[in-house]
């Protein structure tokens, strides 16, 4: 099956500096690929260059090529003038705003914001096609037509992210990112944005790319997944793999903090520090100075490479067999 993006050696610049560092993978239609890691890796950064919205100031380098279903030759993205990325946008891939109280128009009624994107790219609907079709997509994410009518603050928070989804779907594209879909959401309003994800992954055969710091989220959504960390992708594979099998320290720490019902009560061990600054990146391995597993040979950057069938870490010491304790292994953090 021939994939509907690939991504290779993605990079973001600002002032000669990596926000984002050579970032690849691929997606298959109908399949479903997490993003992982905490705020400042990188994530969001990765989505609005896949659409090319970067702010002014950030330059982008790398291959994008996005091939929709029936298209005999992919689309390079990285070549599109802004001209010609208009036409690409919601038509083939579409992205669902983290934020969606930020991300939609207060003084327009919500039938008129997604009327607007329907009729930029698609010239010949008819204004009575348009309504049938809004009245559609809201009725696909589980809202009544009559709601289109209402302004942005009329809704609840849930209602306002599931309008966000409608508007991602109203051209029908290949490729869906949602980039923080859950957030300031309750978490039964959470499951319900989640499963509502899942579903249309499943009727319409999206594509999907989903952004989160929250693993949990992830396992119950995903196929792969890939986590961040500095702007690089430092673990991929399947969810599976990942999670049953985690083979960079940074994934394991991550993992590590995650509750499990029937567990030993408490805290987990913390990660120390923060994400480093992408102006002042450390020498080597960018986790090295956070990681208790560091030694002399991280002072060179890990390159990211095969530990099983599909399963990839950036680290010098994958595979790891086991994790020793930190006190056993003689390992500290690097200062």
């Amino acid at each position: 099956m021939k994939n509907v993006l690939e991504v290779e050696g993605l990079r973001v610049e600002y002032r000669g500096r990596s926000i984002v560092d050579g970032v690849g993978f691929s997606l298959k239609p109908g399949e479903s690929l997490g993003l992982a890691g905490e705020s400042g890796c990188g994530k969001t950064t990765t989505a609005l260059a896949l659409m090319k919205l970067l702010p002014d100031g950030l330059s982008q380098k790398g291959s994008i090529e996005l091939t929709p279903e029936g298209a005999e030759e992919p689309i390079r993205i990285g070549k599109r003038t802004e001209a010609g990325m208009q036409v690409v946008r919601w038509r083939h891939i579409s992205l669902v705003f983290q934020g969606a109280m930020n991300s939609l128009d207060p003084v327009k009624k919500i039938d008129l914001q997604i009327d607007e994107v329907i009729r930029l790219h698609e010239k010949g609907c008819s204004s009575k096609e348009v309504k049938e079709r809004i009245a559609d997509l809201l009725t696909t994410v589980g809202l009544t037509p009559k709601l289109g009518s209402r302004y942005p603050h009329q809704l609840s928070g849930g209602q306002r992210q599931r309008v966000m989804i409608a508007l991602a779907l109203a051209c029908r594209p290949s490729v869906v990112i949602a980039d923080e879909p859950t957030t300031a959401l309750d978490v039964v309003m959470q499951a319900q944005v989640l499963e509502l994800l899942e579903q249309l992954r499943r009727d319409l055969g999206l594509a999907m790319i989903l952004i989160s710091h929250d693993l949990a989220v992830l396992v119950e959504t995903c196929d792969r997944i890939a986590v961040m960390y500095a702007g690089r992708i430092v673990e991929t594979g399947t969810i599976e793999d990942v999670f049953t099998n985690p083979q960079h320290p940074y994934t394991k720490r991550l993992l590590d903090s995650l509750p499990v019902i029937g567990g030993t009560r408490g805290l987990a061990p913390p990660i120390p520090g923060g994400p480093p600054d992408p102006g002042n990146p450390p020498e080597g391995c960018a986790f090295g100075p956070r990681c208790p597993y560091a030694t002399e040979r991280c002072l060179t950057v890990p390159e990211l490479r095969e530990v099983g069938s599909g399963h990839a870490a950036a680290c010098h010491f994958s595979p790891w067999s086991s994790w020793p304790e930190v006190e056993a292994a003689g390992l500290g953090v690097r200062k």
